[in-house]
């Protein structure tokens, strides 16, 4: 499945060339109006941001999802074709990880977000979300500052579920990241997945099976 990936601009025509050159490897999601993304939040694999924007331009839109509850702390690159020296050091400066020249060919775009993308989900120690904390180099997870009582293989379970939000995680995926062998029979992924919800019983998401899809992280009001 794709990594979901947003683009916020207020030119349609940038909109629209951009979410073509990409599609080919991400699903992309297209607003026009910063006001718009932020009202209708979701998180994503990565965000690129347009700089020059009426209103809220986007220097100020990058401060207001770091700060938003449901940001999941994943990769905000700025795309623009005004490169000059000050924008890249106030992109870099706030914490960008990258900053795309809008000329930039196809295919080197999608490598640098894809490895914006990868570093992303490889590379953090402390993940945070929503009121539950995961501690990678300890190996332990609290939800509202209590420590939860995991297995080893929950554990790892919830940590891949996490880096990959919102995106779908494969049955092959999951046997090979969290067993580490060729084959795990359905049932017992599915206890070990049922378990592990009734251990966050009192966070506001939860794992969902999707039958032969796998599973995914999601919001308790969004389970279908």
């Amino acid at each position: 499945m794709k990594s979901g990936v947003a683009y916020i601009d207020d030119d349609y025509s940038n909109l629209e060339c951009i979410k073509t050159m990409l599609k080919p490897a991400y699903e992309v999601d297209i607003y026009e109006k910063p006001e718009l993304f932020l009202h209708d939040f979701k998180p994503y694999s990565a965000i690129l941001i347009d700089i020059h924007m009426p209103g809220i331009d986007g220097f100020d839109l990058y401060e207001r999802i770091i700060e938003h509850e449901e940001y999941n702390g994943c990769p905000i690159l700025f795309i623009s074709t005004d490169d000059s020296d000050q924008n890249r050091l106030k992109s870099f400066t706030l914490g960008a990880v990258d900053f795309i020249d809008r000329r930039t060919s196809q295919s080197e775009m999608i490598a640098r977000i894809k490895s914006r993308i990868e570093f992303f989900q490889k590379h953090r120690s402390l993940i945070e979300f929503s009121s539950l904390r995961i501690n990678l180099t300890l190996l332990k997870a609290f939800l509202h500052n209590e420590e939860l009582p995991l297995t080893f293989i929950e554990f790892k379970i919830l940590c891949l579920v996490l880096r990959n939000y919102p995106e779908v995680i494969t049955k092959a995926q999951l046997v090979e990241q969290v067993w580490k062998t060729g084959h795990v029979l359905d049932a017992t992924i599915y206890t070990h997945v049922s378990n592990l919800n009734g251990k966050l019983s009192k966070w506001d998401y939860e794992i969902n099976g999707l039958k032969s899809r796998g599973i995914q992280l999601v919001k308790k009001d969004k389970v279908l």
